[in-house]
């Protein structure tokens, strides 16, 4: 958006040292007000296109998350339009201005509202894909949260205000796009409201406050470090401190249960690594098709489909080997699909 920047003496043209805090010009600053808080206010002549975009990018990933398609989800990251009120959130942080971060906040809001409505509608439409035993890896990644996707947003939305607040760097904007966005939690959540899946939802909706949390607070540190922060248009210095305050205290109450989501997915990623190894003894002519283990240390659960050319050996056996390892009780789900070929040449 803006481009160069100005010195302590005031001199345009000169930049300052990589490691000190930049500054912008009133016009730099316009150009990027203008951008931001033009098309991240609800009645703007862009709100049609973002209602479209909202629509479609959250179909695109329910569907692309239904048939665990990566490059479909990766099109929806592309086509959706987030990045822009949520950096109009994050600017409206640094300066105090409470009109437009309302403003920003219902623009989400809406594009929340939109995708949900999509994704759901995707979801109600093709409910037996979803009410499978197993989810497709890509849906059920978004069910398990993390401090690492805690930290990818805030590194996305510290590239978010830096490419937002340079022109050289503007194209970034549609890689951070791809790094972090709220569209597929969001069409994740749509289709477990979609399927009753209580559980997913709520782990989903976790995903989407991480994302929408950090990229807000990384953006608003990235844009006040390179010049956005300006005293004489701010609004009050107590509005921005609180409302600075009041962010850093929700993506830290956010912080909470994803370390304890971290803490969970290591462990059942080592369990399910051991339950792998467990079926070759366990039964050596079945291949493991989709594998779901969880454990809290005290009782165990296995959802494992496998395939082979014939019936396996009983679940029970399995899940003896698996209590009698670890020392707790374990229950298995097993599914079997028979792997038999057959074939023929006709006579004639």
């Amino acid at each position: 958006m803006a481009d160069g920047a100005v010195d302590d003496a005031g001199a345009l043209g000169a930049r300052p040292p990589w490691w000190r805090r930049h500054r912008m010009d009133d016009i730099q600053r316009a150009a990027v007000v203008g951008f931001l808080y033009e098309r991240a206010r609800i009645g703007s002549p862009h709100t049609r296109s973002f209602i479209i975009l909202s629509l479609l990018s959250s179909a695109i990933a329910a569907m692309g998350l239904l048939l665990d398609s990566a490059p479909a989800v990766i099109g929806a990251m592309l086509l959706g339009a987030f990045i822009t009120p949520l950096l109009a959130m994050a600017g409206a942080l640094i300066q105090g201005w409470v009109q437009r971060l309302v403003d920003a906040a219902l623009m989400v809001a809406l594009g929340i509202a939109m995708s949900m409505t999509a994704a759901t509608l995707v979801g109600v439409v093709f409910a037996g894909q979803i009410d499978r035993a197993v989810l497709p890896p890509l849906l059920l990644s978004l069910t398990r949260p993390g401090l690492l996707d805690l930290g990818i947003a805030l590194a996305a939305g510290v590239a978010a205000g830096y490419a937002t607040m340079r022109t050289e760097a503007a194209g970034a904007l549609s890689g951070v796009a791809v790094s972090v966005t709220v569209e597929p939690p969001i069409a994740a959540m749509g289709l477990f409201l979609a399927s009753g899946r209580g559980e997913e939802f709520r782990q989903a909706a976790l995903a989407l406050a991480t994302n929408f949390g950090a990229l807000v607070l990384g953006a608003t540190v990235s844009m006040a470090w390179w010049g956005f922060a300006d005293r004489d248009t701010r609004g009050t210095a107590r509005q921005a401190r609180v409302g600075l305050i009041a962010w850093v205290v929700l993506v830290g109450a956010v912080a909470v249960p994803l370390a304890v989501y971290s803490r969970n997915v290591i462990r059942n990623t080592a369990f399910e690594q051991e339950v792998t190894s467990v079926v070759g003894t366990w039964d050596p002519s079945v291949r493991v098709v989709s594998l779901d283990a969880s454990t809290t240390g005290e009782r165990a659960t296995v959802r494992i489909d496998v395939t082979g050319p014939r019936r396996p050996e009983p679940a029970w056996r399995l899940a003896e080997l698996l209590s009698e390892r670890r020392g707790e009780r374990v229950e298995v789900l097993l599914t079997f699909t028979l792997a038999q070929e057959d074939r023929a040449v006709s006579s004639g």
